[in-house]
Formats: C-alpha cells, structure tokens, sequence
C-alpha cells in the first residue's frame, strides 16, 4: 500500500504543520474577513483542547482559534436558523462539524466566542461554509469566561 505523501505548512504562529491534501476543507466563499482564501486545514493540539486552529493553506500567517459550541452551549443550534446549507452537500446533518472563532483579548478572562457566525464542515466531503445569522438571538462577543459581578 502507497503512503501518501505529505505537506508541509510553515506558520507563524503554529509552527511547522504536517498534512495530507485529502485534509483540506474547502470554503468556496471563504470566512469573513479572509474571502479569498479557500483553503484551510484544522488542527488540534491535545493540550490545546478543546481549542482547536482553523489554519488557511493559501496564507499560512491566517490561523483562527476555534472551539465545537455545543458541549459549552446544549442549546446552540444554528442549522435552525439556516435556511440553505446546500452548499455542504450533506445528506447526513451528523456529519457536520459547528465551530465558532475564538476571540482573544489581552488577558484570559477577556476571551468571546462568535456565535454569530458559526462555520459548519461536511467531515466526508470536506466542504466549509461560515454562515451569519442574521438575527440578534446570537452574540458575535460572547464571553466564554463568565465574570463574577
């Protein structure tokens, strides 16, 4: 059986990252603020969990934190509010990943999550979309730290 062969991604941020070209997800508009990049790969560090990087293999120095919303938030469901995921070709709804952008201010206790705009990931054919809700029922900053008051 042939190894595949694999790539090699130089980061700024993540270092030296290796991965197959099968593990590409592809984003055919893109996320917003980074519309022309398509391409991007996701990597998990185990000690890094349950944080995990949305890496663009078009421009490595684009490296997005991302956490799945759903263990933190059992009633987060954004497909509800979706009217048109066909872009995923998904046939199976268990088969999409949900993640949200972390936003990390200057110290810990000033990080949010994006629940605004999840993006959402066909895991068999590897296609993304980040979609935004148009309704206020999500925060585009919501604190993942609570502070007590």
């Amino acid at each position: 059986m042939e190894q595949k062969k694999m790539e090699t991604l130089k980061t700024e941020k993540l270092g030296e990252l290796g991965y197959n070209k099968e593990d590409i997800i592809r984003f055919e508009d893109g996320i917003v603020g980074y519309e022309e990049l398509k391409q991007f790969i996701l990597v998990n560090f185990p000690d890094c969990r349950p944080f995990e990087w949305l890496v663009s293999v078009d421009n490595p120095l684009v490296a997005l934190p991302v956490i799945n919303p759903v263990p933190l938030f059992t009633d987060y469901d954004p497909l509800k509010k979706i009217d048109d995921v066909s872009a995923l070709e998904m046939g199976n709804k268990e088969k999409v990943e949900i993640f949200c952008i972390v936003n990390i201010g200057d110290d810990a206790s000033n990080v949010t999550i994006n629940l605004k705009g999840p993006i959402l990931v066909n895991m068999i054919n590897n296609k993304g979309k980040q979609f935004v809700l148009t309704d206020d029922y999500y925060a585009l900053h919501y604190p993942l730290v609570q502070k007590n008051v």
